[in-house]
């Protein structure tokens, strides 16, 4: 009776992830469908205009932001409380240390949304309605919070492929989920990584296609790991 009990309430967590999840991800592909990027990223005089004439950057930003917390919640505390449960003390710690990166994660992704989604646009604004003779100056400012902007997203996929892969270990090595669901997670973890390490070399000049699509392969595979 214990042990079906246990199994119900598992599920309803499970499922709860999933609508979460569900939710969080609508919130995302809806604001990233406001997100000005017809222009070339590393292009800053032409990106910068088109930042500085998107009225609704601030507010798909901050979409943007709470989706993917949403998604996080949705995704992986559920998964969390399971994994941590495991008689296997290494899937225990891995899930304490999955969640605890993923915490840091979250911060950053927090920091990454208000450089990007704010203090980007206020200076592309500035720059946009400068005076000619303070034209460069607006500019060079903007530009450096841009290399803010290229750093700080640098380590948030670093930290965002570290909690895949380290979560898919533990999934791996438990029965809670399938196991080759834990497998996916370790190549998405990877993946998201090389598009982390690429960022911090060449910024946003040239994504390969694995590194636009990182975060959509680790949505994917999330939702992959909430509905199954």
């Amino acid at each position: 009776m214990l042990h079906e009990t246990t199994f119900q309430s598992e599920r309803l967590l499970l499922r709860i992830g999933s609508i979460t999840f569900l939710t969080g991800l609508a919130i995302f592909t809806i604001s990233t469908m406001f997100h000005a990027s017809r222009e070339d990223p590393t292009n800053h005089l032409r990106v910068f205009a088109e930042y500085a004439n998107s009225p609704p950057w601030i507010a798909a930003h901050i979409g943007q932001f709470v989706g993917e917390i949403i998604i996080f919640a949705g995704g992986f505390v559920a998964l969390f409380r399971l994994l941590v449960q495991s008689e296997s003390m290494t899937v225990s710690v891995l899930a304490w240390i999955g969640f605890t990166i993923a915490i840091i994660a979250a911060s950053t992704l927090s920091i990454l949304q208000a450089v990007d989604g704010i203090a980007l646009k206020r200076a592309v604004d500035s720059w946009a309605i400068a005076p000619a003779g303070e034209k460069m100056a607006a500019f060079r400012v903007a530009e450096g919070i841009r290399w803010s902007e290229v750093g700080i997203n640098s380590i948030y996929r670093i930290l965002q492929g570290t909690v895949a892969i380290v979560i898919g270990i533990a999934i791996t090595l438990s029965p809670v989920v399938g196991r080759w669901i834990g497998a996916i997670g370790i190549f998405v973890g990877a993946v998201t990584i090389a598009a982390g390490i690429e960022v911090a070399y060449v910024g946003f000049a040239s994504y390969s296609n694995i590194g636009l699509g990182a975060n959509w392969y680790s949505n994917i595979w999330v939702g992959i790991l909430v509905l199954s």
